[in-house]
C-alpha cells in the first residue's frame, strides 16, 4: 500500500465535509483535483473506503479505520514538523552510552551534570556492555557511543568506520599482600618479590588478562598465576587477604578501595579510557555533546 500524506490530508477533509466539492473549497483545490487524489488513494487500498449517499460520500468500515489511523499519522507529522522547526533546545535527544564498571562510576554523574549545564536537551542512557564487545555493540547499533579501553602493551586494532579518542590514561598498580609493605620503596626488591609469590590475574584469553601479562613482562616479572579471577573487586580482596599480588589502576581502586599496600608497576605500563563512536554518529550534535561531556568528566581526574 502506497499513499502520501497529502492524500491522507485530503481524505480527512473529504470525510469531515461529506462531499468532494466541500473538501475542494476548504483546501483551495478544484473538485477534479480532489477526485483524482481520492481515486489514487483508493487504488492503493485493498478495500473500498467510500460509499455514495446521493451527492454525499460516506465512509465504509475500511474508511472509518483509515480515518482513525490517518488522524494519528497526520497529528504525529504535525508534532514532528513543529519540533524540528523549533529551537534546538526543544528537540530532546537521548544518546545511549556503553559503559563498564570503573569508568561508569567515575564519569557518568559528572557527564550528566555537564550536559545539564551546556546541552539540557541531550540526555544520556547508560548501558552496561562487556568492554571487549564495545566496538561490536556500536557497529550493531546497540549503543551510539562507548567508553572503551586500550592498553599500551596490547593496543586494539582500529576498526573501519569507528573513531577513538583518548579521554584518560592511568598507570598499572600492584596490589600487594599486607606483608609486602616493606618492598614498596625498593623497585628491585619489589620485582624480586613479585617473581617469587603467587598472582591473581584474569584469564589470559581476555583482553585485560593479556594486557596484564604484557605489562608484567615489561616490568621484568613473570607472574606465577595461581588464581584466575575476572572480577577486579574479588582480586583486590584476595590480595588484601594475603593470597597473592594482583594488578589494578587508580580508577579500579576507587571502585574497590583497599588497605593493602599499593605500588606502581615498574615499566610504566598504562591503560587508556577512550570514547568510541561511528564517524557518522559524530556528525550529530547530540553525540558530539555527549563526547564533550565525557571528555570534561575525565579532565579533573587527569589533573590529580
Amino acid at each position: 500500500m502506497k499513499w502520501t500524506f497529502e492524500q491522507l490530508k485530503t481524505f480527512k477533509v473529504v470525510a469531515e465535509g461529506g462531499t468532494m466539492t466541500a473538501a475542494a473549497e476548504a483546501l483551495g483545490f478544484t473538485p477534479g483535483a480532489v477526485s483524482q487524489q481520492m481515486a489514487a488513494l483508493q487504488a492503493a487500498l485493498p478495500r473500498p473506503i467510500f460509499a455514495r449517499d446521493g451527492r454525499r460520500v460516506t465512509l465504509t468500515d475500511a474508511g472509518v479505520t483509515l480515518l482513525r489511523h490517518a488522524t494519528t499519522l497526520l497529528e504525529d507529522e504535525r508534532k514532528a514538523a513543529a519540533a524540528l522547526s523549533g529551537p534546538q533546545s526543544d528537540q530532546r535527544s537521548v544518546v545511549t552510552v556503553g559503559v563498564f564498571g570503573s569508568a561508569a562510576v567515575s564519569a557518568m554523574q559528572p557527564a550528566i551534570e555537564h550536559l545539564r549545564a551546556t546541552a539540557p536537551h541531550v540526555a544520556i542512557q547508560a548501558a552496561e556492555v562487556d568492554v571487549e564487545h564495545m566496538p561490536q555493540a556500536i557497529l550493531s547499533n546497540q549503543i551510539e557511543i562507548a567508553l572503551g579501553l586500550n592498553y599500551d602493551d596490547a593496543p586494539q586494532p582500529p576498526l573501519r568506520g569507528l573513531v577513538t579518542e583518548v579521554l584518560y590514561r592511568e598507570p598499572f598498580q600492584m596490589v600487594l599482600p599486607p606483608a609486602a609493605m616493606r618492598f614498596t620503596g625498593d623497585k628491585r626488591a619489589l620485582v624480586e618479590y613479585a617473581n617469587a609469590v603467587d598472582w591473581i590475574l584474569p584469564p589470559v584469553e581476555t583482553y585485560y588478562g593479556r594486557a596484564c601479562r604484557f605489562a608484567c613482562s615489561r616490568a621484568g616479572i613473570e607472574p606465577r598465576v595461581q588464581h584466575i579471577v575476572t572480577d577486579t573487586a574479588v582480586s583486590i580482596s584476595l590480595a588484601e587477604s594475603g593470597v597473592g599480588i594482583t594488578l589494578a589502576t587508580p580508577l579500579m581502586m576507587g571502585l574497590r578501595p583497599s588497605r593493602s599496600p599499593v605500588a606502581d608497576l615498574p615499566g610504566s605500563s598504562h591503560r587508556s579510557i577512550v570514547a568510541i563512536a561511528r564517524s557518522s554518529a559524530l556528525e550529530r550534535d547530540s553525540v558530539l555533546a555527549v563526547r564533550e561531556a565525557l571528555t570534561q568528566a575525565f579532565s579533573p581526574l587527569a589533573l590529580t
